[in-house]
């Protein structure tokens, strides 16, 4: 899944926030993303892991709620968290907004 993403690609948040994947690593210690807010060039990584578990909940057909920590439900309470992952599985997700939720595409 990481294979299909490119560097340098620019992507947004669910409140208009851009984010730049700035590094990807697919395997060992660290495997995930790396995505830098533009507008502070705050860094944020995206553990391989939380992305995999993510999938995994949706396709058990679980929903996974806005901001909200995976104990709550959802991805992660930090918005770049939830970005980075909806992005890297944004083949496999689609946003509910009326329910607040992402759900399985």
């Amino acid at each position: 899944m990481l294979s299909t993403l490119s560097l340098g690609t620019v992507f947004f948040s669910r409140g208009g926030s851009a984010y730049t994947l700035t590094e990807i690593r697919t395997t060992g210690r660290g495997a995930g993303l790396t995505i830098t807010r533009s507008s502070t060039g705050k860094a944020v990584r995206v553990s391989l892991k939380l992305i995999n578990s993510c999938l995994t909940r949706l396709q058990n057909g679980e929903q996974l709620k806005y901001q909200a920590n995976t104990t709550k439900g959802g991805i992660s309470f930090t918005v770049a968290v939830e970005a980075g992952v909806a992005f890297a599985l944004s083949s496999y997700l689609k946003r509910d907004d009326a329910n607040r939720c992402y759900v399985a595409a």
